[in-house]
Protein backbone atom coordinates (compact mmCIF):
# COMPACT_ATOMS: atom_id res chain seq x y z
CA UNK A 1 0.00 0.00 0.00
CA UNK A 2 1.47 3.32 -1.10
CA UNK A 3 0.20 5.90 1.42
CA UNK A 4 1.50 8.91 -0.51
CA UNK A 5 -0.30 7.73 -3.63
CA UNK A 6 -3.50 7.14 -1.65
CA UNK A 7 -3.40 10.60 -0.05
CA UNK A 8 -2.62 12.27 -3.36
CA UNK A 9 -5.63 10.58 -4.93
CA UNK A 10 -7.84 11.43 -1.96
CA UNK A 11 -7.00 15.13 -2.01
CA UNK A 12 -7.44 15.36 -5.78
CA UNK A 13 -10.82 13.60 -5.49
CA UNK A 14 -11.98 15.91 -2.68
CA UNK A 15 -12.32 13.03 -0.23
CA UNK A 16 -12.84 13.74 3.45
CA UNK A 17 -11.71 10.39 4.88
CA UNK A 18 -9.67 7.30 4.06
CA UNK A 19 -10.60 3.99 5.73
CA UNK A 20 -8.16 1.08 5.84
CA UNK A 21 -9.42 -2.25 7.22
CA UNK A 22 -7.78 -5.63 6.57
CA UNK A 23 -9.65 -7.78 4.06
CA UNK A 24 -11.13 -4.86 2.11
CA UNK A 25 -9.73 -2.34 -0.38
CA UNK A 26 -8.85 1.14 0.83
CA UNK A 27 -12.12 3.09 1.00
CA UNK A 28 -12.57 6.83 0.54
CA UNK A 29 -15.51 8.95 1.64
CA UNK A 30 -16.26 11.67 -0.89
CA UNK A 31 -19.22 14.03 -0.48
CA UNK A 32 -20.67 11.66 2.09
CA UNK A 33 -20.49 8.49 -0.04
CA UNK A 34 -18.00 5.60 0.32
CA UNK A 35 -16.12 4.14 -2.65
CA UNK A 36 -13.23 1.71 -3.04
CA UNK A 37 -9.78 2.56 -4.33
CA UNK A 38 -8.90 -0.34 -6.60
CA UNK A 39 -9.84 -3.95 -5.99
CA UNK A 40 -6.92 -5.34 -3.97
CA UNK A 41 -7.76 -6.16 -0.35
CA UNK A 42 -5.47 -4.66 2.27
CA UNK A 43 -3.39 -6.94 4.46
CA UNK A 44 -2.93 -6.44 8.20
CA UNK A 45 0.83 -6.13 7.65
CA UNK A 46 0.33 -3.23 5.24
CA UNK A 47 -1.67 -1.27 7.80
CA UNK A 48 0.92 -1.87 10.52
CA UNK A 49 3.62 -0.66 8.09
CA UNK A 50 1.55 2.49 7.57
CA UNK A 51 1.83 3.20 11.32
CA UNK A 52 5.61 3.55 10.95
CA UNK A 53 4.95 6.51 8.62
CA UNK A 54 2.20 8.34 10.50
CA UNK A 55 2.96 7.49 14.15
CA UNK A 56 5.99 8.13 16.32
CA UNK A 57 7.63 5.31 18.24
CA UNK A 58 5.96 6.54 21.43
CA UNK A 59 2.56 6.63 19.73
CA UNK A 60 3.02 3.11 18.37
CA UNK A 61 3.79 1.95 21.90
CA UNK A 62 0.64 3.64 23.23
CA UNK A 63 -1.43 2.06 20.43
CA UNK A 64 -0.06 -1.38 21.25
CA UNK A 65 -0.91 -0.93 24.93
CA UNK A 66 -4.30 0.81 24.68
CA UNK A 67 -5.47 -0.61 21.32
CA UNK A 68 -6.63 2.85 20.18
CA UNK A 69 -4.96 6.15 19.35
CA UNK A 70 -5.91 9.46 17.80
CA UNK A 71 -3.39 12.04 16.62
CA UNK A 72 -2.75 14.56 13.85
CA UNK A 73 0.41 14.76 11.79
CA UNK A 74 1.93 16.26 8.65
CA UNK A 75 3.30 13.56 6.34
CA UNK A 76 5.49 13.82 3.23
CA UNK A 77 5.89 17.54 4.11
CA UNK A 78 2.58 18.37 2.44
CA UNK A 79 -0.39 16.38 3.80
CA UNK A 80 -1.95 17.31 7.15
CA UNK A 81 -4.05 14.37 8.39
CA UNK A 82 -5.88 13.23 11.50
CA UNK A 83 -5.23 9.59 12.30
CA UNK A 84 -7.55 7.34 14.32
CA UNK A 85 -5.96 3.90 14.71
CA UNK A 86 -7.73 1.07 16.52
CA UNK A 87 -7.74 -2.70 17.07
CA UNK A 88 -10.64 -4.75 15.75
CA UNK A 89 -11.20 -8.40 14.80
CA UNK A 90 -7.68 -9.33 15.92
CA UNK A 91 -6.05 -6.76 13.63
CA UNK A 92 -5.41 -3.03 13.40
CA UNK A 93 -7.46 -0.65 11.26
CA UNK A 94 -7.18 3.08 10.68
CA UNK A 95 -9.35 6.02 9.65
CA UNK A 96 -7.54 9.04 8.24
CA UNK A 97 -9.24 12.44 7.97
CA UNK A 98 -7.78 14.48 5.11
CA UNK A 99 -7.45 18.01 6.42
CA UNK A 100 -7.34 20.88 3.96
CA UNK A 101 -3.90 21.98 2.79
CA UNK A 102 -4.51 25.55 3.95
CA UNK A 103 -7.07 27.03 6.29
CA UNK A 104 -9.92 28.52 4.23
CA UNK A 105 -11.11 32.02 5.02
CA UNK A 106 -14.66 32.63 6.30
CA UNK A 107 -15.48 34.06 2.85
CA UNK A 108 -14.23 30.91 1.11
CA UNK A 109 -16.45 28.81 3.39
CA UNK A 110 -19.35 31.22 2.74
CA UNK A 111 -19.96 31.52 6.47
CA UNK A 112 -22.92 33.71 7.42
CA UNK A 113 -21.92 37.27 8.37
CA UNK A 114 -23.20 36.75 11.90
CA UNK A 115 -20.51 34.11 12.45
CA UNK A 116 -17.88 36.83 12.05
CA UNK A 117 -19.72 39.15 14.42
CA UNK A 118 -19.95 36.42 17.07
CA UNK A 119 -16.21 35.79 16.73
CA UNK A 120 -15.46 39.49 17.17
CA UNK A 121 -16.98 39.66 20.65
CA UNK A 122 -14.46 40.43 23.38
CA UNK A 123 -15.97 37.96 25.85
CA UNK A 124 -18.63 35.30 26.10
CA UNK A 125 -19.30 31.83 24.70
CA UNK A 126 -19.78 30.97 21.02
CA UNK A 127 -20.73 27.38 20.11
CA UNK A 128 -20.25 25.68 16.74
CA UNK A 129 -22.34 22.54 16.31
CA UNK A 130 -23.28 19.90 13.79
CA UNK A 131 -23.09 16.23 13.02
CA UNK A 132 -19.82 14.32 12.53
CA UNK A 133 -18.19 15.19 9.23
CA UNK A 134 -20.10 18.45 8.77
CA UNK A 135 -16.95 20.57 8.82
CA UNK A 136 -17.13 21.99 12.34
CA UNK A 137 -13.37 21.79 12.87
CA UNK A 138 -12.66 23.50 9.54
CA UNK A 139 -15.13 26.29 10.37
CA UNK A 140 -13.59 26.77 13.81
CA UNK A 141 -10.07 26.86 12.34
CA UNK A 142 -11.16 29.42 9.75
CA UNK A 143 -12.66 31.70 12.40
CA UNK A 144 -9.67 31.33 14.76
CA UNK A 145 -7.13 31.90 12.00
CA UNK A 146 -8.99 35.03 10.94
CA UNK A 147 -8.89 36.34 14.51
CA UNK A 148 -5.15 35.62 14.82
CA UNK A 149 -4.32 37.24 11.48
CA UNK A 150 -6.42 40.39 11.92
CA UNK A 151 -6.55 41.03 15.68
CA UNK A 152 -3.85 41.67 18.24
CA UNK A 153 -5.14 38.91 20.49
CA UNK A 154 -3.70 35.91 22.28
CA UNK A 155 -5.43 32.74 21.04
CA UNK A 156 -5.02 29.47 22.96
CA UNK A 157 -6.51 26.28 21.54
CA UNK A 158 -7.18 23.14 23.57
CA UNK A 159 -7.58 20.20 21.23
CA UNK A 160 -7.25 16.45 21.04
CA UNK A 161 -5.54 16.18 18.64
CA UNK A 162 -4.36 19.50 17.15
CA UNK A 163 -5.75 19.36 13.61
CA UNK A 164 -5.13 22.62 11.76
CA UNK A 165 -1.94 24.56 12.43
CA UNK A 166 -2.90 28.21 12.90
CA UNK A 167 -0.70 31.12 11.87
CA UNK A 168 0.65 33.95 13.98
CA UNK A 169 -0.57 37.19 12.46
CA UNK A 170 -1.10 40.39 14.38
CA UNK A 171 -1.83 38.16 17.36
CA UNK A 172 -0.23 35.16 19.05
CA UNK A 173 -1.38 31.53 18.83
CA UNK A 174 -0.60 28.68 21.23
CA UNK A 175 -2.03 25.26 20.37
CA UNK A 176 -2.18 22.69 23.14
CA UNK A 177 -2.86 18.98 22.70
CA UNK A 178 -4.87 17.83 25.70
CA UNK A 179 -6.78 14.65 26.49
CA UNK A 180 -10.38 15.02 27.69
CA UNK A 181 -9.37 14.31 31.29
CA UNK A 182 -7.03 17.31 31.28
CA UNK A 183 -9.10 19.80 29.26
CA UNK A 184 -10.80 21.46 32.22
CA UNK A 185 -7.41 22.15 33.83
CA UNK A 186 -6.13 23.44 30.48
CA UNK A 187 -9.03 25.91 30.27
CA UNK A 188 -8.24 27.17 33.80
CA UNK A 189 -4.58 27.53 32.84
CA UNK A 190 -5.44 29.44 29.65
CA UNK A 191 -7.28 32.07 31.72
CA UNK A 192 -4.21 32.46 33.96
CA UNK A 193 -2.01 32.67 30.86
CA UNK A 194 -3.88 35.84 29.80
CA UNK A 195 -5.70 34.37 26.79
CA UNK A 196 -8.07 36.66 24.92
CA UNK A 197 -9.61 33.77 22.97
CA UNK A 198 -9.85 30.14 24.12
CA UNK A 199 -10.85 27.40 21.69
CA UNK A 200 -12.07 24.05 23.03
CA UNK A 201 -12.16 21.29 20.44
CA UNK A 202 -14.83 19.26 22.22
CA UNK A 203 -17.28 19.84 25.07
CA UNK A 204 -16.86 16.42 26.66
CA UNK A 205 -18.24 16.75 30.19
CA UNK A 206 -19.69 19.05 32.83
CA UNK A 207 -16.28 20.02 34.26
CA UNK A 208 -15.10 21.38 30.90
CA UNK A 209 -18.41 23.20 30.36
CA UNK A 210 -18.19 24.69 33.85
CA UNK A 211 -14.64 25.94 33.27
CA UNK A 212 -15.59 27.34 29.85
CA UNK A 213 -18.43 29.33 31.41
CA UNK A 214 -16.08 30.56 34.14
CA UNK A 215 -13.55 31.64 31.48
CA UNK A 216 -16.25 33.58 29.63
CA UNK A 217 -17.28 35.23 32.89
CA UNK A 218 -13.62 36.15 33.48
CA UNK A 219 -13.56 38.13 30.24
CA UNK A 220 -12.35 35.63 27.62
CA UNK A 221 -14.04 34.82 24.33
CA UNK A 222 -14.56 31.05 24.40
CA UNK A 223 -15.26 29.24 21.12
CA UNK A 224 -16.20 25.58 21.43
CA UNK A 225 -17.38 22.69 19.25
CA UNK A 226 -20.43 20.66 20.21
CA UNK A 227 -22.08 17.70 18.46
CA UNK A 228 -25.68 18.89 18.87
CA UNK A 229 -27.77 19.23 15.70
CA UNK A 230 -29.95 22.21 16.71
CA UNK A 231 -29.39 25.26 18.87
CA UNK A 232 -32.06 24.29 21.38
CA UNK A 233 -30.54 20.80 21.62
CA UNK A 234 -27.11 22.33 22.26
CA UNK A 235 -28.45 24.36 25.19
CA UNK A 236 -30.34 21.38 26.57
CA UNK A 237 -27.35 19.06 26.19
CA UNK A 238 -25.09 21.47 28.08
CA UNK A 239 -27.55 21.99 30.92
CA UNK A 240 -28.41 18.30 31.24
CA UNK A 241 -24.74 17.34 31.47
CA UNK A 242 -24.95 18.69 35.03
CA UNK A 243 -26.68 17.04 37.99
CA UNK A 244 -30.20 18.31 38.67
CA UNK A 245 -29.01 20.17 41.78
CA UNK A 246 -26.77 22.45 39.66
CA UNK A 247 -28.94 23.02 36.59
CA UNK A 248 -30.69 26.18 37.75
CA UNK A 249 -27.29 27.75 38.55
CA UNK A 250 -25.86 26.75 35.14
CA UNK A 251 -28.96 28.02 33.32
CA UNK A 252 -28.43 31.42 34.94
CA UNK A 253 -24.71 31.52 34.12
CA UNK A 254 -25.16 30.25 30.57
CA UNK A 255 -27.88 32.81 29.87
CA UNK A 256 -25.41 35.54 30.86
CA UNK A 257 -22.39 34.42 28.80
CA UNK A 258 -23.82 32.66 25.71
CA UNK A 259 -23.36 34.96 22.70
CA UNK A 260 -24.70 32.61 20.08
CA UNK A 261 -24.77 29.19 18.48
CA UNK A 262 -24.08 28.25 14.87
CA UNK A 263 -25.09 24.79 13.68
CA UNK A 264 -23.94 23.62 10.25
CA UNK A 265 -25.04 20.84 7.94
CA UNK A 266 -23.84 19.65 4.53
CA UNK A 267 -26.49 19.05 1.85
CA UNK A 268 -26.09 17.55 -1.65
CA UNK A 269 -26.10 20.18 -4.39
CA UNK A 270 -28.47 19.85 -7.36
CA UNK A 271 -26.95 18.11 -10.39
CA UNK A 272 -23.58 17.81 -8.66
CA UNK A 273 -21.63 15.40 -6.52
CA UNK A 274 -20.66 18.27 -4.24
CA UNK A 275 -22.28 19.40 -1.00
CA UNK A 276 -22.94 22.88 0.39
CA UNK A 277 -23.18 24.01 3.97
CA UNK A 278 -26.30 25.52 5.47
CA UNK A 279 -26.36 27.17 8.89
CA UNK A 280 -28.70 27.58 11.82
CA UNK A 281 -27.95 30.78 13.73
CA UNK A 282 -29.05 31.59 17.28
CA UNK A 283 -28.08 35.02 18.59
CA UNK A 284 -28.39 36.46 22.06
CA UNK A 285 -31.41 38.61 22.82
CA UNK A 286 -33.49 39.13 25.93
CA UNK A 287 -36.11 36.54 25.01
CA UNK A 288 -33.50 33.86 24.31
CA UNK A 289 -31.71 34.69 27.55
CA UNK A 290 -34.91 34.36 29.59
CA UNK A 291 -35.80 31.06 27.92
CA UNK A 292 -32.38 29.64 28.86
CA UNK A 293 -32.49 31.09 32.38
CA UNK A 294 -35.94 29.58 33.02
CA UNK A 295 -35.23 26.23 31.35
CA UNK A 296 -37.70 26.73 28.48
CA UNK A 297 -35.34 25.26 25.87
CA UNK A 298 -38.22 23.94 23.75
CA UNK A 299 -39.16 27.57 22.95
CA UNK A 300 -35.78 28.53 21.47
CA UNK A 301 -36.56 27.48 17.88
CA UNK A 302 -39.85 29.39 17.97
CA UNK A 303 -38.10 32.51 19.26
CA UNK A 304 -35.55 32.22 16.46
CA UNK A 305 -38.33 31.98 13.85
CA UNK A 306 -39.91 35.18 15.22
CA UNK A 307 -36.63 37.06 15.09
CA UNK A 308 -35.39 36.41 11.56
CA UNK A 309 -34.93 40.15 11.04
CA UNK A 310 -32.26 40.09 13.79
CA UNK A 311 -30.25 37.51 11.83
CA UNK A 312 -31.52 34.37 13.53
CA UNK A 313 -32.25 31.38 11.35
CA UNK A 314 -33.48 27.86 12.11
CA UNK A 315 -32.08 24.92 10.18
CA UNK A 316 -35.39 24.52 8.33
CA UNK A 317 -35.18 28.21 7.33
CA UNK A 318 -31.66 27.59 6.03
CA UNK A 319 -32.77 24.50 4.09
CA UNK A 320 -35.69 26.38 2.54
CA UNK A 321 -33.40 29.25 1.56
CA UNK A 322 -31.03 26.81 -0.19
CA UNK A 323 -34.00 25.33 -2.07
CA UNK A 324 -35.25 28.79 -3.10
CA UNK A 325 -31.80 29.51 -4.56
CA UNK A 326 -32.04 26.24 -6.55
CA UNK A 327 -28.99 24.94 -4.72
CA UNK A 328 -30.75 21.80 -3.48
CA UNK A 329 -33.66 19.76 -4.80
CA UNK A 330 -37.17 19.70 -3.39
CA UNK A 331 -36.60 16.08 -2.35
CA UNK A 332 -33.47 17.03 -0.42
CA UNK A 333 -35.22 19.97 1.24
CA UNK A 334 -38.05 17.80 2.52
CA UNK A 335 -35.78 14.91 3.51
CA UNK A 336 -33.50 17.22 5.52
CA UNK A 337 -36.28 19.23 7.22
CA UNK A 338 -37.10 18.69 10.86
CA UNK A 339 -40.74 19.59 10.17
CA UNK A 340 -41.33 17.88 6.82
CA UNK A 341 -45.01 18.79 6.55
CA UNK A 342 -44.31 22.46 7.19
CA UNK A 343 -41.45 22.37 4.68
CA UNK A 344 -43.76 20.97 1.98
CA UNK A 345 -46.35 23.65 2.70
CA UNK A 346 -43.76 26.47 2.66
CA UNK A 347 -42.31 25.21 -0.64
CA UNK A 348 -45.79 25.28 -2.24
CA UNK A 349 -46.28 28.89 -1.18
CA UNK A 350 -43.08 29.89 -2.96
Amino acid sequence: MNLKELLQYGYEAGASDLHCVPGRPAMFRTNGAMHAYGEADLRAEEIEELFHIVLSETERSILKQERELETAVTVFDCFRIRVNAFYQNDAYAVTIRLLQHSIPSPDELVLPPYAASLAEENRGLFLIGGEAGSGKSTTAASILNNIALDKTKYVITIESPVEYLLSHGKGIVSQRKSCNAAKAAAVRAAVRQDADVIYIGDFADEEIVSEAIAAAQAGCLVIAVIDSLRAEDAVRDLIESFPASRREEIQRKLSDVLNGIMIQRLLPVCESKKRRAVFEIMLKDQEIRMAIREGRFYQISGIMEKNRELGMQTMDDAVLSAYMKSAISAETAVACAYDKISMQQRMKIY
